[in-house]
C-alpha cells in the first residue's frame, strides 16, 4: 500500500501547468508513453489504497489519453481503445459520484443547525454503504485491466520491470496479426499529418462549443447542461494536447474552460445527489425500514434543490471571452503551417 501511495504522490497532476508548456514540444509517441505510465500507477494505487484521488486521478488520465489517441484516428484504428478507456472511467465514476457525494454533505453539515445536520449525517451513513458496495463490484472490474495490452496495441513495449497491475499477454504473435496495419503503432505515425488533423479536429470541437453555448439558456435540464460541459471538455483537453505538444501557449483559455467545468460541475453534483437521495427513499423497503427517516432526508434533498437553482442563476448568461477563439485560430493556424510544409513547432510563451 505504502508503494501504491508513493506513486501517486510521484505522479502529482497528469495536467501540463502554464510554466511546463514552455518547455521544449513533446510529440505523441512521448506523450502517450508518459500518459500509459500514469495510468498503471493510478490504476495500482486504485487496486491497493481504494483512495478517493487515485480513482479521479485515473479518470482523467483516461481523458487525456483519449484526446491523445483521437489525434492518431487518420493513422490508427483506435476507436477500440478510446471505448475502452471510456468503459474504464465510466466504471470509476460508480465510486467517483459516491465520494463526491460525501465531499458534498461534509460541506454542507457544519453550515446549518441541529436539524439539518442530522438529516445530512443519515444521508451519509447510506450513500457510505452503497459506496462500499458500489466499489466492490467496480474493483473485480478493474483487476481484469491490462493496460500493457493497451500500449502493445500501439506498438510500445510494456515497462521492463513490470509491476502488481501488468499481467502477461497470452500470445503477442496472434495478437499483432489482428492488428493489421496497425502493427508499427506510434513508430509510424506522420507527425505533419498528426497536426492537420489536429487543426481540423480543434475547429470542430470549437465550433461545436459554440453552437451550444449560442443555443444556452437559463436552464436546469441536465442533459443540456451535461452536453456544454462536455463540449468544453472536449476543447480543453485537446487544446492541452497541442500546447504539449508546442504549437501555442493556451494557459488563459485553458484556465476559463476549467472554470467553466467546475461550474456546470458544482451543478451537476447537486443534482446527482438529489437524484440519488430520491432513488433511496423511494425504494418501498427502505421506506418501509425509515419511514421517520425518509422525510428528512427528503428535507436535506428540498434543501440542495434551492442551492442548485442559486448555481445554474449564476451561470447564465454564458459569456465567452474573446481570447478562447482567437488563441483557438492562432493554434489551428500553427498546426496546419506545421502540416504544410513539415515546420517544426515553436513553442510561444505569452
Amino acid at each position: 500500500m505504502a508503494e501504491a501511495e508513493q506513486a501517486l504522490a510521484a505522479g502529482a497532476d497528469t495536467s501540463p501547468p502554464a510554466r511546463t508548456r514552455a518547455r521544449r514540444p513533446q510529440s505523441l509517441i512521448e506523450i502517450i508513453p508518459h500518459q500509459l505510465d500514469l495510468l498503471r500507477r493510478y490504476h495500482r494505487a486504485v487496486l491497493e489504497t481504494d483512495a478517493v484521488e487515485a480513482v479521479h486521478k485515473m479518470r482523467v488520465t483516461t481523458r487525456r489519453l483519449q484526446a491523445s489517441l483521437d489525434l492518431l484516428e487518420d493513422q490508427m484504428n483506435t476507436r477500440k481503445l478510446k471505448r475502452g478507456l471510456r468503459r474504464w472511467r465510466r466504471a470509476l465514476s460508480l465510486v467517483r459520484n459516491y465520494d463526491v457525494f460525501l465531499e458534498l454533505i461534509e460541506k454542507e453539515s457544519p453550515v446549518r443547525g441541529q436539524a439539518r445536520r442530522e438529516q445530512f449525517q443519515l444521508v451519509k451513513a447510506t450513500l457510505q454503504q452503497q459506496r462500499v458496495r458500489r466499489a466492490v463490484k467496480v474493483r473485480t472490474f478493474l483487476e481484469k485491466i491490462n493496460i500493457d495490452e493497451v500500449a502493445f496495441k500501439l506498438g510500445l513495449h510494456p515497462p521492463a520491470s513490470g509491476g502488481p497491475d501488468s499481467k502477461p499477454l497470452e500470445d503477442r504473435a496472434l495478437t499483432e496479426r489482428t492488428l493489421g496495419e496497425n502493427t508499427t503503432g506510434l513508430a509510424a505515425m506522420d507527425e505533419q499529418k498528426v497536426a492537420g488533423y489536429a487543426a481540423n479536429r480543434l475547429d470542430q470541437r470549437l465550433a461545436e462549443f459554440q453552437a451550444l453555448v449560442a443555443q444556452s439558456h437559463p436552464t436546469t435540464d441536465p442533459t443540456e447542461l451535461h452536453q456544454l460541459r462536455i463540449a468544453a471538455k472536449r476543447v480543453r483537453y485537446l487544446l492541452e494536447i497541442v500546447c504539449q505538444m508546442g504549437y501555442g501557449n493556451a494557459s488563459r483559455a485553458l484556465s476559463w474552460l476549467k472554470a467553466l467545468q467546475d461550474r456546470i460541475g458544482d451543478w451537476h453534483d447537486l443534482e446527482a445527489l438529489e437524484e440519488e437521495i430520491i432513488a433511496i427513499v423511494s425504494s418501498r423497503e427502505f421506506m418501509k425500514q425509515h419511514l421517520a427517516e425518509s422525510g428528512r432526508m427528503l428535507q436535506a434533498a428540498a434543501h440542495l434543490q434551492k442551492k442548485k437553482a442559486g448555481l445554474a442563476a449564476r451561470l447564465f448568461p454564458l459569456r465567452v471571452p474573446l481570447h478562447l477563439a482567437i488563441t483557438s485560430q492562432r493554434i489551428s493556424r500553427a498546426l496546419r503551417r506545421h502540416a504544410a510544409r513539415g515546420q517544426a513547432p515553436v513553442q510561444h510563451t505569452s
